[in-house]
């Protein structure tokens, strides 16, 4: 510890840049006049799992009033007003629909329409004509609607064609990071009814309209939320806003108009279009019409009378020899006809109905199919997909082993005598801490030790082929880790008291306690645990308890604060003044009585055995840094700072000239006040993402590379990419 030097602090204006990343004001006072929000507050917790409307620990309060609602307050009541009302009553009394607009009609979801005792029908809604559904999956990056995935797939399964929607908070994070936790939350699984992910961006529910980014900082925000859809599905997402907003917060901008346009406007006319866009795809005019199945107010919206947007036929994956059926479909008002081409010998399309069926050949293949939709005017779409014929199937899965807060990455092994990942693969019983993608990847950090038994089930389009079974024991994380003094503000230490208390003291003396900082988040000194009880702190066994902690609080905050993951609470030392005072725990306010600095150490990787390295730390700082083979060396010994900055020396982790950027390298620079020098903490406990507040995306592994010297990038921040999580400490 005698190498530890407190960097200098960001002045005044890097601060509250960063600050400003978090802040979250209360929602605007609208909210209050609107119909039917009373107890909206209380809402967000009926009926839906607990964790639902809980503050995250160590972020910003929430309203969860507004995380309940479809759109922001201050929309919803647009959309509830004289207008929208006149164009409901009219919709529903089957009046011809207003100039551009078709009979077809789709409505909006969120939370907001679940309770205890309430929920959507979406039979109902179906058999009152609607044709489309949208559900509101995500907020932000840390507010995922508990019910999306279901109403998701029972709008489907009732006949609706159904897409997520993501309502973006631009100031909260970067648009790269809001896309992948949209991605990975939606609960949106593809199929012939599903359509792309919608971004709504719109008025700002918890403060200034713009959300405080310039006209082009807005543009530059959407533009990298798109195209990270576009990159991870392939398809270009929907946009929902007002011509209004977009005129104020964009400056009009023209860039995106080859995305599908949702436009929200209460006029009885035709709505006002941002420039560019020569049409709109969906508008939404209402959000106080009556709709069968959904209780109150619902939002409903016309599909334009020249749209055709073609469903997305998934990947398809059958066993040689079977009789098939797949219906290929499209969401539009025309008349229109269907073609194929490369579809599998045995198989043909309904010209009419878009329905493929017939008997696959009996010798495994992959078939690259195209399925054309022509409308009787306008133009053709066209959807490819990949229809795999494979052969038996045949799982192989043997016992396996771990440790609590070490990184694991496992494949399920399956032969169908295809190449590749042609098969979808689900599993039970993992342990906690662990997933498995579709392809059958196991990876994440085990968070409990015991046996587990996991069960794993292979599948094509038609069902389950094959099973396999196997046990799995994860042991308790060894008693090592680094070592050294716990500061507070660089002044003071987190110091042993009399018996089992824990005091904030002196950094120098017997009591000033070398804690061992251990994988599983718990901090250790002479074999007892720093544990909380209620608001107290103790030493005490580390066999249960309050006993697991974890820097910043994961959810998006600067590693300031030592959060206790059970209690939700941080570490905190009242008497800042007075050597031998209890410290305590309190909430997350990150001020400097919970500025708390843990002893240098490793940056695990969630790829085993690699750490983040600085290899070249004895030459110049413009060199990339490296994950290297885990060794207790130097040049692998960081300190996670509370402002931020992840610390090597007199270096600091930053990336290289140029905009912040996916592919940008991480490299050491003198600490300073850089804004590619601070990063916030995302996830955990164990394995957490190091985010680059400006751009949203991760310090990253490219291609999750186990390879001594591989330079570490900026890269998409994905749940199911073990290459972007850490350990930290």
């Amino acid at each position: 510890m005698e190498h530890w030097q407190h960097p200098p602090l960001l002045p005044e204006s890097g601060q509250s840049v960063l600050l400003n990343l978090r802040a979250r004001l209360t929602v605007i006072a609208i909210a209050i006049t609107l119909p039917g929000l009373a107890g909206l507050a209380e809402l967000a917790g009926q009926g839906a799992p607990a964790t639902a409307a809980a503050t995250p620990p160590g972020h910003s309060p929430r309203n969860t009033a507004a995380d309940a609602l479809t759109h922001s307050p201050q929309l919803e009541h647009m959309l509830a007003g004289s207008a929208g009302q006149v164009l409901a009553r009219q919709a529903a009394a089957g009046a011809t629909p207003p100039a551009g607009a078709s009979s077809v009609q789709g409505v909006d979801v969120s939370s907001h329409q679940h309770s205890s005792t309430v929920t959507v029908n979406w039979s109902h809604v179906a058999g009152a004509g609607y044709k489309f559904a949208f559900v509101k999956a995500t907020e932000s990056d840390n507010y995922a609607n508990p019910y999306a995935a279901s109403d998701l797939a029972q709008a489907a399964a009732a006949g609706l064609y159904v897409a997520p929607y993501a309502f973006a908070i631009p100031n909260d994070s970067g648009g790269a990071l809001q896309a992948d936790y949209a991605l990975d939350h939606s609960g949106l699984v593809a199929g012939s009814q599903s359509l792309p992910m919608i971004l709504d961006i719109e008025y700002n529910p918890y403060g200034a309209e713009c959300y405080g980014l310039s006209q082009s900082q807005m543009a530059s925000w959407i533009s990298t939320w798109v195209t990270e859809i576009v990159r991870r599905t392939g398809h270009r997402p929907a946009i929902y806003s007002t011509a209004d907003w977009w005129k104020t917060c964009t400056g009009n901008s023209t860039a995106f108009t080859g995305y599908p346009l949702w436009i929200a406007n209460y006029g009885t006319s035709a709505p006002a279009m941002p420039p560019g866009w020569t049409t709109w795809t969906y508008w939404q005019y209402t959000s106080s019409a009556t709709v069968p199945g959904i209780s109150g107010g619902a939002d409903v919206s016309y599909l334009s009378d020249s749209a055709l947007q073609v469903l997305d036929p998934p990947g398809q994956s059958n066993v040689s020899g079977a009789a098939v059926s797949l219906q290929v479909g499209a969401l539009t008002a025309k008349t229109v006809s269907y073609s194929a081409t490369g579809l599998p010998p045995g198989l043909s399309i309904n010209q009419t109905t878009g329905q493929i069926s017939g008997t696959l050949p009996g010798t495994p293949a992959s078939f690259p199919v195209k399925v054309t939709v022509t409308p009787t005017s306008g133009s053709a779409m066209t959807q490819a997909f990949t229809w795999n014929v494979h052969g038996a199937v045949r799982l192989t899965a043997a016992s396996r082993t771990g440790t609590v807060g070490s990184p694991i990455i496992a494949q399920i092994a399956a032969t169908d005598a295809l190449p590749g990942c042609t098969l979808h693969f689900a599993a039970s019983g993992l342990p906690p801490g662990l997933s498995m993608t579709g392809c059958g990847k196991i990876f994440g950090w085990p968070t409990k030790y015991g046996q587990f038994q996991v069960n794993i089930t292979a599948s094509d389009s038609a069902g389950p082929v094959a099973t396999a079974a196997f046990g799995w024991r994860i042991y308790g994380a060894r008693n090592a880790g680094p070592v050294g003094l716990v500061h507070l503000n660089s002044y003071r230490c987190l110091n042993s008291g009399t018996g089992s208390t824990v005091v904030g003291g002196t950094c120098t003396g017997s009591r000033a306690g070398k804690w061992t900082i251990v994988s599983d988040g718990t901090l250790r000194l002479a074999g007892k645990c720093l544990a909380a009880t209620g608001s107290v702190v103790t030493l005490a066994s580390c066999s249960s308890g309050a006993i697991h902690w974890q820097l910043g609080g994961g959810y998006g905050t600067l590693p300031s604060g030592l959060v206790n993951l059970t209690t939700g609470q941080c570490l905190n030392d009242p008497n800042s003044s007075q050597s031998g005072a209890r410290v305590n725990t309190a909430s997350c306010s990150h001020g400097t009585a919970q500025r708390w600095l843990l002893p240098a150490g490793q940056i695990a990787s969630g790829v085993p055995g690699y750490c983040l390295s600085d290899y070249h730390r004895s030459g110049p700082v413009t060199q990339q840094v490296n994950v290297r083979k885990c060794a207790p060396a130097a040049s692998q010994t960081w300190t996670v700072q509370p402002n931020g900055q992840v610390q090597i020396g007199t270096y600091c982790l930053s990336l290289a000239a140029g905009g912040a950027v996916a592919g940008r390298h991480a490299v050491l620079a003198t600490c300073g006040s850089a804004a590619g020098q601070f990063w916030e903490l995302y996830g955990g406990p164990e394995g957490v993402w190091l985010v680059n507040p400006g751009s949203g995306l991760c310090l990253a592994d490219p291609g999750d590379r186990a390879k001594a010297g591989n330079g570490q990038a900026l890269g998409s921040c994905q749940l199911s990419d073990p290459g972007v999580t850490w350990r930290v400490s």
